[in-house]
């Protein structure tokens, strides 16, 4: 072969790669910036959802093999997703408390997040019933208790109704990750559905130290941890 011959045939594989590589560079550009968009959808609930929530399930299924602890965090990480959509969606204030998020920051139009809040449903659905159809009833669960606070008004009512459904919320949380935590995906104990019930009715009734004034929540939830820690004890039979 002559050189020039060489020298073309290079100079044509290399204008051939060129847009290739440069299609692949795009398209990681792109997947990135979007997988952070997500991200940034529940970087903020990681230490009030994701991590308490994940270490109730290692404790309540409980975990009995390290295999199932990805999937349980994903698992939850994913309806965790759909949730904070749903809620960041249906509410105008972050744009002044957390400019960071998505749709503040203009990472994603209200349109876009709107439409990825009720693809989400179905997919959290889809994933559930990979594991067993009573993980999909928990995904479900949490599905309409998500309707009922965010787009129905719930989150506007009266607040034994709303707490009630964060507590519900937080518990249909909590069951379909135990249920995911554990080798038998299909069945949790009574102890197992008791702590998830008490779990639940605890957040319920403590949530509200968040919105009340300081002087007052401190009383009150001091009143509520000293009566829930007398309950409790007497439910698990512990000696005080």
């Amino acid at each position: 072969m002559k050189p020039n011959t060489l020298y073309h045939h290079a100079s044509f594989s290399w204008l051939q790669i060129m847009p290739l590589t440069t299609s692949l560079i795009t398209f990681i550009d792109a997947a990135v910036y979007h997988s952070n968009t997500l991200w940034l959808f529940t970087k903020s609930d990681f230490m009030t959802t994701m991590i308490p929530i994940s270490l109730f399930a290692i404790v309540a299924a409980p975990l009995t093999s390290l295999r199932n602890l990805p999937h349980l965090v994903f698992w939850l990480w994913f309806h965790l997703l759909h949730f904070n959509t749903s809620d960041q969606t249906a509410s105008f204030e972050d744009e002044t408390n957390k400019p960071d998020r998505p749709l503040p920051a203009g990472r994603i139009t209200l349109h876009t997040a709107v439409l990825l809040r009720w693809t989400l449903m179905p997919m959290c659905w889809a994933l559930s019933l990979a594991y067993s159809k009573e993980v999909m009833f928990s995904s479900m669960a949490l599905s309409v208790f998500t309707g009922m606070y965010n787009e129905l008004g719930g989150s506007g009512s009266h607040f034994v109704f709303r707490y009630a459904l964060n507590g519900l919320g937080f518990a249909a949380f909590e069951a379909g990750t135990a249920l995911v935590a554990k080798e038998d995906k299909t069945f949790l104990d009574s102890a197992g559905w008791l702590t998830i019930f008490l779990s639940g009715s605890i957040f319920a009734t403590t949530i509200y130290a968040q919105v009340v004034g300081d002087s007052i929540s401190r009383t009150v939830l001091l009143c509520g941890v000293v009566a829930w820690s007398i309950g409790l004890s007497y439910i698990w039979k512990l000696d005080l």
